[in-house]
């Protein structure tokens, strides 16, 4: 064992760095700002000292120690070892984007919960890991038995707040996040959850303030490039969907910087290129995203951009590849399930199984987004008066988002209601002229054809 101790000692400090960051849809076109980072991997020291960029040799690490520990588990199976064969699966998903890796991690943390049922750091890597793979039920479940017999940790609180916000339980995901505010004051995965949870009340000002301060926070921590380019990029985000594309452009280059090799900053600053008119810079940036990363978001983004540019085929490919990744079963069915609603919308296909996937990923995450895609999905199922009561939920909070105002007043246009429709259609241009390559020129057009009211 202590040839295990050892290498537990070196690859804490390479796993740490990636460990808590989360969010693979954050750049998407969707507009979903992600959950942040696991606080535990900050609130602990970070990265354990471990710098550089998300790169091949980190990969190579990875698989490495991957093939160690499970021979060690096959050998002399620990919980200790298993637990930490886990968190390099989960690793090894978010660099890879080998979501089949998410089901081992649990495979491996209900071994070592078989083999030590109340130990803490599996039990808190096994909620993390549902909430991970969308199991939010799973996770919250989980998060708050942890709780009721454990008031003091934070990672099961984290995670608790999280999965109910994921579950449109804002005002308990609030009172999680100012409870951990309390504990924790300026830590900066606390400080990035209260600034998703004030875009999505429509307090644009005070999350950009919060994201602001979540990345000097975050700054100031020690951390690896990786997490500081998790929350770079968060603020990159919040600046583009504001309106701000060259605030937004100088973050995600600034997040590129820090970490060349991690997809995120790069599909977000090809997001803000297109939204700056910069058609060919962005189609470079969302092709290396999907090379490291092929996530259907990204794919959708750079089949846009192929048509928008003349180049039918291209695009067809790119949303060939698209429903392929949807279309696989198990895991990557709920990761992806969400981006092949809007998907589907978007292009005008499938409009009856838009609706089936929508139906089935409201009735276990029914957070704003899962209402607008909903909304969205019965528009172009022809099914308006249904789409307006669904588009109704997604603004209830009044979240600031192009697209959730764009949905809706197309829906109004749809049930005649042109004031309405006025009304929606300028306020999401006026958030975000540029808000999409395809939909803010057909939000244009479509003002001009109502003129004035």
């Amino acid at each position: 064992m202590r040839r295990g101790i050892a290498v537990v000692s070196v690859a804490a400090a390479i796993a740490a760095a990636t460990y808590g960051i989360r969010g693979l849809t954050a750049s998407a076109p969707s507009a979903e700002p992600p959950p942040g980072p696991d606080p535990m991997a900050v609130m602990s020291g970070g990265n354990g000292g471990f710098g550089g960029t998300l790169g091949r040799s980190r990969e190579r690490e990875v698989d490495r120690l991957v093939a160690f520990y499970e021979e060690q588990a096959r050998r002399q199976p620990s919980t200790l070892d298993l637990t930490f064969l886990a968190q390099l699966y989960l690793q090894r998903g978010r660099l890879t984007g080998d979501v089949a890796t998410y089901g081992q991690a649990q495979e491996a943390l209900e071994l070592a919960l078989d083999i030590s049922p109340h130990d803490e750091e599996a039990l808190a890597l096994l909620a993390q890991s549902r909430f991970t793979i969308h199991d939010f039920t799973g996770a919250l479940d989980l998060a708050e038995d942890r709780l009721s017999s454990d008031r003091g940790n934070l990672s099961a609180l984290a995670v608790a707040g999280d999965a109910r916000l994921e579950l449109g339980d804002h005002e308990s995901a609030a009172d999680a996040y100012a409870e951990l505010a309390r504990r924790v004051p300026d830590a900066a995965p606390v400080l990035v959850r209260l600034a998703r949870l004030a875009w999505l009340r429509g307090d644009a000002p005070r999350a950009r303030m919060l994201a602001a301060a979540a990345d000097a926070s975050a700054s100031t921590a020690g951390l690896g490039d990786v997490d500081l380019a998790w929350y770079r990029s968060y603020r990159g985000q919040l600046e583009l969907e504001t309106g701000r594309y060259t605030e937004a452009v100088d973050l995600y280059r600034s997040a590129v910087r820090l970490a060349p090799r991690y997809h995120l900053p790069r599909a977000g600053l090809g997001r803000a290129l297109a939204a700056a008119g910069r058609t060919g810079d962005a189609l470079r940036q969302y092709r290396l995203a999907a090379e490291l990363l092929p996530d259907p978001t990204y794919i959708a983004a750079l089949g846009d951009l192929y048509r928008l540019m003349g180049r039918a085929g291209d695009a067809r490919e790119q949303f060939a590849t698209v429903e392929a990744i949807a279309a696989l079963s198990g895991v990557n069915e709920q990761i992806y399930n969400r981006p092949l609603v809007v998907f589907l919308a978007d292009h005008g296909l499938e409009p009856e199984r838009a609706v089936e996937l929508a139906e089935a990923e409201l009735r276990v995450r029914k957070d704003v987004y899962g209402w607008d895609a909903y909304a969205w999905a019965l528009y172009g199922a022809g099914r308006h008066d249904e789409a307006r009561s669904a588009a109704d939920e997604a603004l209830e909070l009044g979240t600031p988002d192009a697209r959730l105002l764009y949905h809706s007043g197309m829906i109004a246009l749809a049930l005649g209601d042109l004031d309405r429709a006025r009304r929606e259609l300028g306020a999401a241009l006026e958030i975000s002229p540029a808000f999409d390559p395809v939909h803010s020129p057909v939000a244009r057009r479509t003002l001009v054809r109502l003129g004035p009211a």
